[in-house]
């Protein structure tokens, strides 16, 4: 049993689910496309049912269902499918939606320009041919290929235990690639990627994050991912569309417009009001119109993150390698595709070789014949029969006596080149009109244009740099023919969607209770009212618990929650629930990992913590003060970070944000105050303790601080008995 599935195994591999290294495609690629060069249907005559060559395919090579075989051939015209299609379809061949071909007796096929060349001098005995499944004829075991087709049209499949999954490239950039290699083979990875910059898909796309692709060039195995092209477009003056024009490689377009409305429907995709194929026959366009002041920014991102606009890829470079699957870098594919080149342009060389001497050997009988014509033709008219014709030539120039007269002395040859029945058989062959005096003068420059290509055959097969000349004069050749631009751009950053590019950026209102519940709640949910107004529930609490910080904030920005043991924590806005405006929230130990005995004093909404000139300045209940550039703060962990070193005995009060133009203000339990410039504190780091920042009597403590901008002309000072009294800020007492 152990064996026979290891045997099942290995047909599976070799016989059906992966391609050759060398030409790059399965047996039944393979198959398909020598059945359509040996019927002649060539790129330049007329289509052919597939029907027909479906049948001659299963009828002398690939005995196996018809329809796995049209299948087949069906990918092989698909231009969405293979970066340089090897069939040209006439008919209905599938489309990008999804929908399938029509029945093979109705669709038409031949052979493109390209796949012409993968089969280029098999008539040359450039590869090896073997017996088909009845031994009725023989079919190739590889195609001769100018095109390094493996990577140009890539190929996947899954066999027994492993899998493949390469995908296409630009022709240009992987013949440039190749040239390369095959003028200087010592060539690495790192060379050969200035050429080849990653894959390029039939559909186009943008591929994202070149190190998956760099690392399965190198290993065999890497992951990308790839995304829709999408622009947004202006509709109207107030509404917006995003518009798709390219999706990712095997993406069904039709699946992909109905996984999109499902998620408008559902809810998981808001702001949008229309979704519309509007793709024809000059390009593909998919338009998803928003409703009224939606934001296309944050529905790109949930498309990007909820359906196939963005798919990864899996690349794995595996193919048959001299009868073994085998993984591959991008250099070690290239080299086993020029390893067949040079056999193939070997073996076609010695077989123009030996066919240019064998042309030159029955000129040369010519030449011979034409010296002696007056005794050919005795001879010839003096034998009974063709075979006596052709015994008595060979010995009349041998020298030897024949019973036919002829006049003069025997001609003397070169021993070493004696003349063959070969020859004699040319001569017999020969017409009466070649023996003219212009027939003549054309064999002799034959000749002399026959004994130059010997000498060019013989001088390639002589020196491996010429024959390896001659390969890069073909790939060359290549690239004019089929090279184009590239269709899929690369960019180098990784496309990752965060949970902050699904959420839209607008302003909340943050409420803090006393007893440490946050909640969010949307600015809409609030309507304008007039001085006399009553309000709306903002927030419900427990008994004997009440608001205690209330702020606007965008869902993008950062808060900055101090505690009174001096540490700092950090959340996004967007992270505190929204739950409605009577709703009570989520305790902010389910929100920051508190440590016991730690209770939030101040909180800043902050939108970039790495600004520049901005600052935090601290204030303990014993009168210390401290100020730290704000970018200290931008690397916050989940456990919090020191924000103040507080003495024991001490605690945080107060925190707040400036710009290094602030006064700072700092009042004490006894009704005690003063102010000074910021500036007069200088920047300390979050590991420091700080500095006084004012004298306090015994049992006398700081119970608030405020800051303000130099020109504010008023001040106001809140006392518990809710009460305000204004002054003038220059009034209150300072250090000096």
């Amino acid at each position: 049993m152990r064996r026979s599935y290891l045997d099942y195994s290995m047909s599976v591999i070799i016989g059906r689910a992966l391609p050759d290294v060398r030409d790059g495609l399965k047996p039944v690629h393979r198959r398909i496309l020598y059945a359509m060069h040996d019927m002649g249907i060539l790129h330049n005559r007329k289509y052919v049912k597939c029907a027909k060559v479906v049948g001659e395919c299963l009828g002398k090579y690939h005995p196996h269902g018809d329809s796995a075989l049209y299948d087949s051939l069906v990918r092989m015209a698909q231009p969405f499918s293979l970066r340089y299609p090897l069939v040209d379809g006439q008919g209905n061949f599938g489309s990008v939606d999804g929908d399938p071909p029509a029945a093979y007796r109705y669709t038409e096929c031949r052979m493109t320009r390209i796949a012409e060349d993968l089969l280029a001098d098999i008539d040359k005995e450039t590869v090896d041919f073997v017996p088909n499944f009845d031994e009725s004829t023989v079919e190739p075991t590889i195609l001769p290929t100018r095109i390094p087709n493996l990577l140009i049209n890539g190929s996947n499949g899954i066999a027994v235990g492993m899998a493949t999954n390469i995908p296409p490239h630009n022709l240009t950039e992987i013949v440039d690639a190749t040239i390369t290699l095959v003028n200087n083979p010592g060539t690495q990875l790192a060379d050969l990627l200035k050429f080849v910059q990653g894959p390029d898909f039939p559909t186009a796309g943008i591929i994202h994050g070149k190190s998956g692709i760099t690392e399965a060039y190198k290993t065999g195995r890497g992951r990308f991912m790839m995304r829709a092209k999408a622009a947004i477009e202006n509709i109207t003056k107030d509404r917006q569309a995003v518009i798709v024009t390219e999706i990712p490689y095997q993406v069904n377009k039709s699946r992909l417009i109905e996984r999109i409305a499902e998620l408008v429907n559902n809810k998981h995709i808001d702001d949008v009001s229309d979704i519309r194929d509007e793709s024809d026959r000059d390009g593909m366009r998919i338009v998803v119109e928003l409703k009224r002041g939606g934001e296309p920014q944050l529905v790109l991102n949930q498309l990007f993150k909820h359906t196939q606009m963005q798919e990864s890829f899996s690349m794995i470079l595996l193919a048959v390698v001299n009868g073994q699957p085998k993984e591959l870098g991008l250099v070690q594919a290239i080299k086993y595709f020029i390893d067949h080149r040079v056999d193939v342009v070997r073996r076609r060389t010695a077989y123009l070789l030996a066919k240019a001497k064998e042309r030159e050997h029955i000129l040369e009988g010519y030449r011979i014949a034409l010296d002696h014509l007056d005794n050919v033709i005795v001879i010839i008219r003096g034998s009974a029969n063709r075979t006596e014709a052709r015994e008595n030539l060979v010995m009349f120039f041998a020298g030897k006596k024949i019973e036919i007269n002829t006049t003069g002395r025997p001609p003397k040859l070169d021993p070493e080149k004696p003349f063959t029945a070969i020859q004699a058989e040319a001569i017999l062959e020969l017409q009466l009109h070649r023996l003219t005096k212009l027939s003549i003068d054309e064999i002799a420059k034959e000749v002399g244009l026959i004994r130059e290509n010997i000498a060019e055959y013989e001088s390639i097969l002589a020196s491996e740099k010429k024959l390896r000349g001659v390969i890069v004069q073909e790939l060359e050749e290549v690239k004019k023919a089929y090279g184009d631009e590239r269709r899929t751009k690369i960019e180098d950053e990784a496309a990752e969607i965060h949970l902050e590019d699904l959420i839209a950026d607008e302003q909340v209102a943050v409420t803090v209770s006393h007893g440490g519940y946050f909640k969010r709640t949307p600015i809409s949910t609030y309507r304008m009212q007039r001085r006399g107004g009553t309000g709306r529930t903002g927030m419900k609490t427990r008994d004997e618990d009440f608001v205690e910080h209330l702020f606007i904030a965008s869902t993008h920005a950062y808060i900055l929650i101090f505690t009174n043991t001096g540490r700092v924590y950090w959340l996004k806005v967007y992270e505190i629930p929204d739950v409605g405006a009577a709703g009570k929230g989520k305790h902010v130990g389910n929100l920051v990992g508190l440590q016991p005995g730690e209770t939030v004093r101040t909180m800043l909404a902050v939108r970039n913590l790495e600004e520049e000139g901005r600052h935090i300045f601290f204030a303990t209940r014993n009168a210390t003060v401290k100020k730290t550039d704000l970018k200290d703060f931008s690397h916050v962990r989940s456990i919090g970070i020191i924000a103040i070193n507080i003495d024991a005995g001490d605690e945080l009060v107060a925190a707040s944000l400036t710009d290094g133009q602030q006064i700072v203000f700092l009042a004490s339990h006894d009704g005690q105050a003063i102010r000074f410039d910021e500036n007069d504190v200088r920047s300390m780091g979050r590991n420091a303790t700080g500095v006084r920042g004012m004298r306090l009597d015994k049992d006398d403590y700081i119970v608030g601080m405020a800051t303000t901008p130099k020109d504010v002309k008023k001040a106001e000072a809140a006392v518990e008995s809710a009460k305000a009294k204004a002054g003038v800020p220059e009034a209150t007492a300072t250090d000096e």
